[in-house]
C-alpha cells in the first residue's frame, strides 16, 4: 500500500509542477506589444490631447486640446481651444500623456492609425509637438472665423 501512495503522490507532483511551469511560460510569452493598429478610437481615450495636424478633419475636441495645424476643414469648432498654424506641419497625430495615435490621413473619426507606447517613439512625437508649437503662430478667434468662412 506504501508502494501504491509513493507513486500516486510522485505522479500528482509531476503533473503539478508540469502545469505550473506550463502556466509561468505563458505569462512570459504574453507581453502586450508596444505598437498595435486601430481603426475604432475616440479622442476621449487619450489624456491632455496635443495634436499635430497636417490636414485637420472634422472632429469634436475637447477643450484642454492644444493644436498645431496646417490646413483644417471648414466649419471646425476651433473657439476655446488652443490653436497655432504652421505651413510646415507633415504629419498626423494626437498625443498624450502615456500614449500616441498615429493616423495614416487626416484627424477625422475612425481613422486608420497605431497605437503606440514605446518610449522613443513617444519622446521623438514629443519633441516634435514643442518644436512646432514653438514655431508655429497663434490664431486669433477673428483669424478662425475667417479661416472658416474662406474655406
Amino acid at each position: 500500500m506504501d508502494v501504491v501512495a509513493f507513486i500516486i503522490g510522485l505522479l500528482i507532483g509531476v503533473i503539478t509542477v508540469g502545469l505550473a511551469i506550463e502556466l509561468g511560460m505563458r505569462r512570459v510569452n504574453k507581453a502586450q506589444p508596444a505598437t498595435r493598429p486601430t481603426h475604432k478610437w475616440s479622442i476621449a481615450e487619450i489624456t491632455n490631447p496635443r495634436i499635430i495636424a497636417e490636414n485637420m478633419g472634422a472632429i469634436e475636441l475637447p477643450k484642454n486640446a492644444k493644436i498645431v495645424v496646417n490646413e483644417y476643414q471648414n466649419g471646425m469648432a476651433l473657439k476655446g481651444i488652443e490653436v497655432k498654424q504652421h505651413s510646415g506641419i507633415r504629419g498626423n497625430f494626437i498625443l498624450g500623456d502615456d500614449r500616441a495615435l498615429i493616423l495614416s490621413g487626416p484627424i477625422k473619426q475612425d481613422e486608420l492609425g497605431i497605437w503606440t507606447v514605446e518610449k522613443d517613439m513617444l519622446e521623438k512625437l514629443n519633441k516634435y509637438f514643442n518644436d512646432s508649437w514653438e514655431k508655429a503662430t497663434p490664431l486669433i478667434d477673428d483669424e478662425q472665423n475667417n479661416e472658416q468662412s474662406r474655406r
